[in-house]
């Protein structure tokens, strides 16, 4: 028995102390109070003008720091998430972080040729299936950019495709309101009805106030209509320092803060305990090239301290880990991949995207996609922090085996050493030669193992029948009887 034994089951981190954290909330209420926000959804006035905010300007709609009081009261601290069969997946309560990838871009990097080219709907389903082969990738998000998808129908498209290549969760990209509905109409098909959609979610939404300090129509839309149907929506804006922000790190994290707390009144207002996820995705404007830089590390940075702010709040964090600015993978790639990556674990964000994505957002990668995953899993072994006792720390034995012995014959050593991590594409050999797999040979490998040979959960040949009908009339909308057939050119 133990007394006065403290006992840490993980690695502590700490960016920023309560007293920095409580500032940074407070200069955001001041944001709120005094410059202001613009509104450019009709609905979203009216709700707070309703509650008492000052509206006699929309451009500079000013919010009572008592109705986000009320709205951090009223938003859920708990979200639960559920695989497309209608199964617990993921637990969204600040405790434990998961890693999801991003599946579609306007660039795919081929694992066939080593280049780059446009993105084709096929590849959608690879970079799906990929994940879904992958038990570090717990979820996985689709974004606009899909270069060969008319814009009108890209979100549906690629959402549907997600849906047939994965059971796991879902998160999207959303032009509009209108594309949210019909978004919705899949999941709900899928689930079994609307009222067993909104009872165990496995879609997730994202709507994005614009930096610095507006919510604009669509974002305000989708967010107002997710409310309504109680589906998860995860609200982050992506403001640039030196560009849509001031140049400084606090005042990203007060602009941030801000932008959200400030579309969060609004959803709570039309639906009190609308289920909501806290977020950013800061980063600073490279000033040689102008890029919006996903590997720059003040973007982990700002990210880990959105996390203490959003953890402050109690509600659950989309984070951001996994991306690079590199646009092929290389040492610069795996190096921003890792540091994010750790720096997201640490810090304890719950949902974190961006795995796979490269090349500042242009380009996603079904290897790289690979290669986050067995980084998280290394990770995993740091974050699992010592268990200090008799059986981990066994001095009798130490003092038996003594000087100049060995342990490899112990059965200890056989009760423990299965616990070693052991690499699945990191090259270990020592004798090297022509014919020795290095890490670059075996990540490929496993890559093109997935693709080849891995099938998602099927879903009833009924269910996909009605899905591909749904698909045939958005290709009839955009003018089109099929998708552009993919091809192996190179391309920027």
């Amino acid at each position: 028995m133990r007394s006065n034994y403290t006992h840490f089951s993980r690695p502590l981190f700490r960016l920023l102390s309560d007293n920095q954290i409580e500032e940074l909330h407070l200069a955001s209420l001041q944001i709120l109070e005094r410059t202001g926000i613009a509104f450019d959804c009709r609905e979203a006035i009216d709700l707070l003008d309703a509650a008492g905010a000052d509206v006699s300007d929309p451009q500079k709609v000013k919010i009572p720091s008592y109705l986000v009081e009320q709205a951090l009261r009223t938003a859920p601290k708990t979200i639960t998430l559920y695989t497309r069969e209608g199964e617990p997946a993921i637990v969204l309560n600040g405790r434990t972080s998961h890693f999801g990838g991003i599946n579609s871009t306007e660039l795919y990097l081929d694992p066939g040729t080593n280049q780059p080219r446009r993105c084709y709907v096929e590849d959608i389903a690879d970079m799906s299936r990929v994940m879904d082969a992958l038990p570090n990738i717990e979820w996985q998000i689709h974004v606009l950019s899909c270069s060969t998808i008319p814009g009108a129908i890209a979100d549906k498209v690629a959402l549907l495709h997600s849906i047939l290549n994965t059971s796991k969760p879902v998160a999207c990209g959303i032009t509009d309101a209108t594309s949210l509905r019909d978004m919705l109409q899949i999941c709900s098909v899928v689930a079994g009805g609307e009222k067993e959609l909104r009872k165990r979610p496995f879609f997730i939404a994202t709507s994005e106030p614009i930096s610095p300090l507006v919510q604009g129509k669509d974002a305000m839309e989708k967010s107002l209509l997710c409310a309504e149907k109680g589906i998860p929506n995860a609200v982050f804006s992506a403001p640039l320092a030196g560009a849509t922000a001031p140049a400084t790190l606090p005042a990203v994290l007060a602009l941030v803060n801000a932008e959200f707390l400030s579309q969060l009144v609004a959803i709570q207002l039309k639906q009190p305990g609308a289920p909501v996820i806290y977020g950013g995705h800061p980063t600073i404007m490279d000033m040689k090239t102008t890029i919006f830089s996903y590997g720059a590390p003040e973007s982990a940075l700002l990210i880990a301290a959105l996390t203490e702010l959003g953890h402050y709040y109690r509600l659950p964090v989309i984070g951001t880990a996994g991306e690079a600015d590199a646009d092929t993978i290389d040492a610069q790639a795996t190096a921003e991949m890792t540091y994010q990556i750790l720096l997201s674990a640490l810090s304890g964000a719950d949902f974190i995207h961006g795995i796979g994505e490269m090349y500042h957002g242009q380009m996603v990668s079904p290897e790289f996609v690979v290669l986050g995953s067995e980084i998280i899993e290394m990770v995993e072994v740091s974050m699992g922090g010592l268990k200090i006792n008799d059986e981990t720390l066994p001095l009798d034995l130490m003092e038996r085996v003594g000087p100049r012995g060995t342990y490899l014959f112990e059965k200890h050593t056989l009760k423990h050493f299965r616990k070693f991590w052991m690499p699945t594409i990191f090259d270990r050999s020592v004798a090297k030669d022509e014919s020795t797999r290095r890490c670059h040979d075996l990540l490929k490998e496993k890559t093109i193992k997935i693709l080849k040979t891995h099938q998602p959960r099927p879903l009833p040949e009924e269910l996909v029948r009605e899905l591909k009908k749904m698909e045939k009339s958005w290709l009839k909308r955009a003018g089109l009887e099929r998708y552009p057939e993919r091809r192996h050119q190179a391309a920027r």
